[in-house]
């Protein structure tokens, strides 16, 4: 990726821009709220191009947001000069699916409902992997290597927690060396700023459950900008661990009391670093701010349509919305 000119982006970068000003606002999801009707409230975004879900299930919502951005990423694909930048976004569902396989044991016929389109890579090329003892097949090596380390990790401890790590850890560790092949601070720091997040939420989870410290040894995962030793060394004080990420932009998230609010002030800090990059003009930065714009507006569309489904009222779920949406 680094070979690749900015002055390459600019085509793409217009197109996303443009595509930028067209992603739902505040207001948008304010009328979605306070719609009486619920098939009012999809009509909003209908007229944005989303399928019309006022007549669908919520897996079938689900299905269709996953398909607008598989839709997204292909249309991107077709214009992006380098198409492993896209990884960095598609990686969440190929490691997805690797959990599901390693966590059903290879009988997929249970979850096969929440196997993702939009991975890398196919389900079979995964079994391959997983029904191996060694080689690659098409995946790259640090990924066929934590499917088969997970895979032997559940069925000599039967802890599927323990699986879940390992593939957390390569999944950051894959992504964090495709961030620093694009020679891009804004871009590395994104995913070591994704990895100093998810440590802290591991961390305070651990803390306010009283669980045992040994544990946290095993999700806490390298790359961030905060080191891991660091962490160990201030989990049992909350004082020590706020003036840990005191200058971080996971400083207030360290600070609250509760993990909801920890999910929602540590969304926001990524969502603001995430916009510092609004001022670049063309490059693969604007990539990485649509897409991560993207994914916000599909997680937001999902809180707010299932959950009119279900009943949630309208504080609670203007509540679960990040800063970012609303």
């Amino acid at each position: 990726m680094s070979k690749v000119k900015d002055t390459e982006y600019l085509m793409l970068s217009a197109v996303l821009r443009a595509k930028e000003a067209k992603l739902l606002s505040k207001a948008d999801y304010e009328r979605m709220l306070l719609e009486p009707d619920f098939s009012a409230a999809c009509r909003i975004i209908a007229d944005r191009g989303y399928k019309d879900m006022s007549e669908m299930d919520t897996n079938q919502i689900n299905k269709a947001l996953a398909e607008r951005r598989a839709s997204e990423l292909a249309e991107i694909r077709e214009l992006i000069p380098d198409q492993s930048l896209l990884d960095l976004f598609r990686m969440k569902y190929g490691y997805h699916n690797a959990k599901l396989l390693v966590k059903s044991k290879g009988d997929l016929s249970s979850c096969a409902h929440l196997i993702s389109d939009s991975g890398r890579f196919t389900m079979e090329q995964l079994r391959e992997v997983y029904d191996s003892e060694e080689g690659n097949g098409d995946l790259p090596k640090i990924y066929a290597d934590a499917i088969r380390e997970s895979r032997n990790a559940l069925a000599r401890t039967n802890n599927p927690q323990l699986a879940e790590f390992i593939l957390d850890k390569a999944y950051y560790h894959d992504m964090l060396v495709h961030a620093e092949k694009t020679g891009k601070s804004y871009i590395i720091n994104y995913i070591r700023n994704r990895i100093d997040r998810t440590n802290l939420r591991s961390t305070l989870r651990t803390m306010y459950m009283g669980r045992r410290g040994e544990l946290l040894k095993y999700a806490l995962i390298e790359g961030g900008n905060i080191s891991i030793d660091e962490i160990l060394n201030s989990m049992d004080v909350k004082d020590d661990l706020i003036k840990l990420y005191s200058s971080s932009i996971f400083h207030k998230a360290a600070e609250v009391p509760t993990m909801t609010e920890f999910e929602l002030e540590s969304d926001n800090a990524i969502e603001l670093y995430v916009s510092s990059g609004s001022y670049i003009a063309f490059g693969p930065e604007v990539v990485i701010e649509y897409m991560a714009a993207l994914e916000n507006e599909v997680m937001a569309l999902r809180i707010i349509l299932t959950g009119r489904i279900m009943g949630i009222s309208t504080e609670a779920l203007r509540g679960r919305l990040r800063e970012s949406y609303v």
